[in-house]
């Protein structure tokens, strides 16, 4: 009988356990480094994904709130997978110190000069006497591979993740669809001839969730990705592009992605852009607008409500975080550990 009470009780632990797994769902943070990118993505089987590392030095400033939040808040000891959109300082420049504090499985880039495309396809480096590049390399040795336009993260479970943009190239598509109805919206401004229009976009889909990150994307990419058709669909959650800045944030892809909640990873003093916070506000599909920073440099009506503003003048190191339940049918977003929870309901 003990035999048999012992058999029982270990089922039940395993089933308990398993269910536990189960229940859980989707975790992004969006950490703040200063007006630089790093977003933290944790799998329901908590798989973990960094997107961009933020900047380098000041004592290794952004790869110790990496660390922190990986550690501390989501109860990491590893990271699975580093992605970086681009080859800037203030989106890969964090490598070198994330790298030192723990331990990196894989890495993910959009190529890099002379090994994955020649120099010219890769306008801002890195170089091969560049510090942080040499880093970079040093890093990620046996570790990296580029991604392509329609590539997809080898993720265990649940997660989907597409790329969507690589180097210019966006994704094809199997069949011919209807014309976007917002095309005769659209128009192209002046080529941008920086890494930035290279970088990667990606999105992840959860059941019914769906987010969106497009690293730097600029204004003409942005615009391919919906026009003549929609590459994309629409997103419940939306990281702005390019850290709200109004190069980017092409109108035609926010209206076309009808995002409910839009969080943009400014500084005080880069990114927000007046005109990017307008369009946000002209958007009827979003419910909440979310800043990591207030503009400095601009007046309130330039600004999101200050409630959905993380950091305050002077202070910062506060992220946001959005949870996703296991099915995909919503979603909760709050600053930091203790903000009000605000939960929305995913198309």
């Amino acid at each position: 009988m003990k035999r048999l009470l012992t058999g029982a009780f270990a089922i039940c632990l395993a089933i308990g356990t398993h269910a536990r797994a189960e229940d859980k769902g989707l975790d992004i943070f969006f950490i703040d480094v200063d007006g630089g990118a790093a977003t933290l993505i944790v799998t329901p089987e908590r798989e973990s994904i960094l997107i961009d590392s933020g900047w380098p030095g000041r004592n290794d400033r952004d790869p110790k709130r990496i660390v922190h939040v990986l550690k501390d808040v989501a109860k990491l000891d590893k990271l699975d997978h580093l992605v970086t959109t681009h080859w800037h300082m203030d989106h890969y420049g964090g490598v070198e110190g994330l790298s030192k504090l723990v331990e990196i499985g894989k890495f993910w880039d959009r190529g890099l000069p002379g090994v994955d495309g020649p120099e010219a396809d890769f306008p801002d480096g890195p170089k091969a006497n560049d510090p942080l590049g040499v880093a970079y390399l040093k890093a990620s040795a046996g570790k990296r591979k580029a991604l392509g336009a329609n590539d997809s993260l080898p993720l265990n479970g649940s997660l989907k993740a597409i790329v969507l943009a690589s180097g210019t190239e966006v994704r094809k598509i199997a069949k011919r669809q209807k014309h976007n109805p917002l095309n005769a919206e659209s128009k192209t401004i002046a080529e941008d001839p920086s890494d930035n229009a290279r970088s990667l976009a990606i999105k992840f889909s959860l059941g019914q969730f769906d987010f969106l990150d497009c690293g730097d994307l600029t204004w003409n990419i942005e615009r391919d990705l919906v026009v003549p058709y929609d590459r994309i669909g629409q997103i419940d959650l939306y990281q702005v592009t390019h850290h709200g800045m109004d190069i980017s944030n092409n109108p035609v892809l926010v209206k076309t992605i009808h995002p409910t909640v839009a969080i943009m990873n400014n500084g005080p003093r880069k990114g927000g852009a007046a005109n990017t916070v307008k369009l946000l506000k002209s958007i009827p599909s979003i419910e909440a607008a979310y800043q990591l920073h207030k503009n400095a440099a601009t007046g309130p009506e330039d600004n999101t409500d200050p409630s959905l503003i993380a950091n305050k003048p002077k202070e910062g190191g506060e992220f946001i975080h959005a949870s996703v339940s296991p099915d995909g049918k919503t979603f909760s977003v709050q600053i930091g550990e203790k903000g009000e929870k605000k939960t929305f309901t995913s198309k």
